[in-house]
């Protein structure tokens, strides 16, 4: 190859590169952004007063592995924790967050909002590490507090 090959041949790899580079950091920008951007909470609207769909949700969340950990009926807010367990090695845990929060509307119904949340603690360093909050975007979860939501609201509307 000659000279006046090499050089647009090289030009060309070279411009191939940076987009190929570009378009990974932006993969990376929008990973991080994800992350650090505030997840809202999942919403339903059920049917009931407020006290009825405070006992649903308590009935439910403890079905679903989670201890209560605050809230009440006239607060409008029920927040519980999972058990801890293992991380990915020995040395760190995992623990997810449940917060409920209960919004009377004009039509009688009642506004469920519901924030999952996955606590890492990693056991290196706990001063230089502290335990990270991850709000959970798999609607998996919010679907079983949901339907089980439901099957404690017409358990209490049975009796």
């Amino acid at each position: 190859m000659s000279r006046k090959t090499i050089g647009p041949l090289f030009l060309l790899v070279v411009a191939w590169g940076l987009v190929a580079g570009c378009a990974s950091i932006e993969s990376m920008r929008s990973t991080v952004q994800e992350r650090i951007e505030s997840v809202p909470p999942k919403v339903r609207i059920v049917q009931g007063d407020q006290r009825q769909v405070y006992e649903a949700a308590r009935l439910a969340i403890d079905k679903l592995g989670y201890q209560q950990t605050s809230g009440g009926p006239a607060q409008g807010r029920l927040e519980g924790v999972s058990h801890i367990g293992g991380g990915d090695d020995f040395r760190s845990s995992r623990q997810r967050s449940i917060s409920i929060h209960l919004q009377p509307r004009d039509d009688g119904n009642i506004e469920v909002q519901v924030l999952l949340q996955e606590i890492v603690e990693d056991n290196y360093n706990k001063l230089a590490n502290p335990a990270t909050e991850t709000p959970l975007r798999d609607p998996a979860g919010y679907d079983a507090f949901f339907d089980a939501l439901e099957r404690q609201l017409q358990g209490l509307k049975g009796k």
